[in-house]
């Protein structure tokens, strides 16, 4: 399995099979490495594509392949099953409803008992995204005899042992945080998790943005994000977001011939009278006379 040091460093070119029956030992191990990391980047960037195509989030994907494979699930079973928290599964169920690609099963008297489902819709769109895929992988496996490909499945699986086990060890770094992680909540964020979270923000300014989805970025639960983020940025992430939401639609009334209504669904107010209320709060003018000149 690869390495951080492969991430650190220019990999060397994948050898294909035809290839590496000249390599050395170490050279082959080298090249599976690299091509271990190609091979998960070229599937983040794949899930990266999928997502956008559907206009979801990268973690609403587990949820729809679980239901996927497994038919209709209740949110208790999902939050198991994924290791997240019920509120997370509740907010990405919500957009799959939205979005029109889930659905609730009627019957439950618990609402964490409720069943959810996909649909047709959602069906269709899986197909087209990832129906090639096994299809194209059946075909390129047709050039390997069955031994070797006895040793390609058994190297998938004692690697996906290795990655599950440190997943587990990862994980516990949140649950028994070493003084140098509590040292970092209380002094907020690294550089790189707030960019994340900035960045994430910038690019669904139009959406619901929940503490969840943000402290998610970060792998933090929402009270532990909300500290450090205060502790990195001076303000909450109620604050900083709404302020963001406020310099995209001053661009807007500036630079766009949009309709006020419009530009209150674009940056995330939804109703044109609250986008007015707190726009004329942060700047002391409305939109409408933002946009004439007021400021």
């Amino acid at each position: 399995m690869p390495s951080l040091k492969h991430r650190l460093r220019s990999p060397r070119p994948y050898a294909p099979p035809a290839a590496a029956e000249s390599l050395s030992r170490e050279a082959l191990v080298e090249a599976i490495g690299s091509g271990s990391v190609r091979f998960q980047d070229a599937a983040s960037a794949l899930d990266d594509a999928a997502a956008a195509v559907l206009a979801l989030n990268r973690s609403d994907l587990p949820p729809l392949s679980m239901l996927l494979f497994q038919g209709p699930l209740a949110i208790d079973r999902l939050a198991v099953a994924l290791a997240r928290p019920s509120k997370v599964l509740q907010a990405t169920l919500e957009r799959l409803q939205l979005a029109g690609y889930a659905r609730r099963m009627p019957g439950a008297e618990d609402e964490q008992k409720e069943r959810f489902e996909l649909t047709q819709l959602a069906r269709e769109w899986i197909e087209t995204i990832w129906g090639p895929l096994p299809r194209e992988g059946a075909r390129l496996l047709q050039a390997y005899s069955p031994r070797e490909l006895s040793v390609i499945a058994r190297f998938l699986s004692l690697g996906s042992d290795l990655q599950e086990r440190q997943g587990a060890r990862i994980r516990a770094l949140l649950e028994t945080p070493s003084p140098r992680l509590k040292n970092r909540l209380r002094g907020g964020l690294s550089p790189a998790a707030l960019r994340r979270v900035q960045l994430f923000v910038e690019a669904n300014l139009g959406s619901t943005l929940r503490l969840a989805d943000l402290a998610e970025r970060v792998g933090l639960s929402e009270h532990h994000f909300a500290h450090a983020f205060r502790a990195s940025t001076g303000s909450s992430p109620r604050v900083f977001v709404e302020s963001r939401r406020i310099e995209q639609a001053k661009h807007l009334l500036r630079e766009s011939a949009l309709e006020l209504a419009q530009i209150a669904i674009e940056t995330g107010f939804g109703r044109q009278s609250r986008f007015t209320t707190v726009f004329r709060r942060a700047t002391g003018f409305t939109p409408a006379v933002y946009r004439r000149g007021g400021a």
